[in-house]
């Protein structure tokens, strides 16, 4: 999972580059009416002190594009590395 080379805008994108992510990515089709069915990044993030947490995050029925549906995931993913790192410091 650490190994994986989509999505790199997703969980990471946001996340201090020498932070190790392991993650799958997934997306779906668009509708025809042009609706995001789903688009998703889950894996793991080890934080500087070793604790390691696990992230899923799903945008679901959006009408975004590509680009801005993985920068959402990609902003809840630092809301929860700063939170917990915060927590540590």
């Amino acid at each position: 999972m650490q190994e994986t080379s989509t999505g790199k805008d997703k969980l990471k994108g946001q996340l201090p580059a020498d932070v190790i992510v392991g993650h799958k990515t997934g997306s779906s089709d668009r509708t025809p009416e042009g609706i995001k069915i789903a688009d998703n990044d889950a894996g793991f993030v080890i934080l500087p002190n070793g604790q390691k947490y696990y992230i899923a995050v799903f945008v679901m029925e959006s009408q975004e594009n590509d680009a801005d549906n993985a920068a959402i995931i990609a902003s809840i993913s630092k809301i929860v590395y700063d939170t917990l790192n915060s927590d540590i410091q």
